[in-house]
């Protein structure tokens, strides 16, 4: 068992202040803010505002104050040039100039190979989990070990044993590992945008999609999930599966700009479903795998729809089939959508991770673990309570 957990602050010093971008003026949302390796920081909320408060023990002179964010050049700034009498900052930052992606030309062919890596299945095994008032930025991952090769990240899973909170914002941060140290390193997400999911009350099983973050990696690599906020609660108290392991390595830092702590020999539920791009035949599934895997497929079917508000009684409610809506197995790499009536059929395994989208709506993730047929009824992203918590 291991936990992320902080001491309370007794506000002493307050900063606060605004985030927003140098060239449009626009705020920039969820920015890592703190003082570097003293495990005092936070996160701006989506209108790029943030307070930053701590005891003035807690610093030293020539401490720094670090403003990053994906997409943009850091900032850092001596505290000791931050005024006691300004009653609010603007940090300006600038964005990063756009990388070319790499272009890999080979004349070797490739084979694509579907691929769960990660640490599945760890319930009852063991706890990491987020405790009390842990500052924003805090983040708990794992390393995650693969056979050298081409990869493509195609999304993220994990149980959920406890979330106390309506509501939790997340962010999901890919690293490479650090040669020297070990440690996370560069994040791989390219693309400037963060990687952001709202975990509900009640959800039991998380499947982040990452297609849109075309992140490719060549070797081990690094997964944490970062606190950006909570709402409906004054303390967090999420916990995820988790489980000692000989081989395994954890990383936990408490607050944003804060220094990594590692954990040997532990690792947090998290498991990722990858294509890898290989010249080794003997990485693809024999003919025999392929047909004993087809003679466990069964086929289900069911019903999206949407409980709109009726008209005659508000709280009666009336179900509207969603043409439209996908369902992606992950696991089989496939996707169908429904017809007009929200109907849809698809052919599934027992242990396959599927999900149910529709724009505008939260999205439903399961794993198979029976053969039935299955109805999902989606929300709107408006409709679930959410209230935030300025803790």
């Amino acid at each position: 068992m291991f936990l992320l957990l902080s001491p309370s602050l007794e506000a002493q010093l307050a900063f606060l202040g605004q985030v927003v971008d140098a060239e449009t003026g626009k705020p920039i949302p969820f920015v890592n803010i703190g003082v570097v390796n003293r495990g005092i920081g936070t996160v701006s909320n989506e209108e790029g505002d943030f307070l930053l408060q701590f005891r003035r023990h807690e610093v030293q002179p020539g401490d720094i104050l670090r403003i990053s964010s994906l997409g943009y050049v850091p900032t850092e700034v001596p505290l000791s040039r931050l005024k006691q009498s300004t009653q609010e900052f603007i940090f300006r930052l600038q964005p990063t100039a756009i990388d070319l992606d790499e272009v890999i030309v080979s004349t070797a062919e490739l084979f694509e190979v579907e691929e769960e890596v990660g640490y599945p299945n760890l319930a009852g095994q063991g706890i990491g989990y987020w405790k009390d008032s842990i500052a924003l930025g805090g983040e708990l991952g794992s390393r995650i070990r693969v056979d050298k090769g081409l990869r493509r990240l195609k999304a993220l899973f994990f149980q959920v044993m406890d979330n106390p909170s309506d509501s939790i914002q997340l962010r999901v941060n890919i690293y490479d590992v650090n040669k020297k140290r070990a440690l996370p390193g560069q994040n791989l997400n390219s693309t400037g945008r963060s990687i952001l999911y709202t975990l509900r009350y009640g959800e039991v099983f998380t499947l982040i999609d990452l297609n849109p973050f075309d992140i490719w990696v060549r070797d081990d690599f690094i997964v944490t999930l970062e606190l950006l906020g909570v709402y409906g609660t004054d303390k967090i108290g999420l916990s995820l599966p988790a489980a000692r392991k000989s081989s395994g390595r954890s990383f936990r830092r408490y607050a944003s700009q804060d220094v990594w702590e590692r954990i040997d020999e532990a690792v947090v539920g998290l498991t990722l479903q990858t294509t890898l791009f290989t010249d080794n035949k003997r990485k693809i599934p024999k003919p025999r795998e392929l047909r004993r895997r087809q003679r466990r497929e069964r086929e289900i079917s069911g019903q999206v729809f949407y409980e709109s508000p009726s008209v005659v009684n508000l709280r009666a409610g009336r179900q509207s089939p969603l043409k439209g809506a996908t369902i992606i197995n992950y696991t089989r790499n496939e996707v169908v959508t429904t017809d007009r009536w929200g109907r849809y059929k698809m052919s599934v395994n027992k242990g396959d991770k599927l999900v149910v989208k529709y724009p505008g709506m939260f999205q439903i993730a399961i794993v198979v673990v029976d053969f039935q047929n299955l109805n999902f009824q989606l929300h709107r992203e408006k409709e679930l309570p959410m209230r935030w918590n300025e803790n």
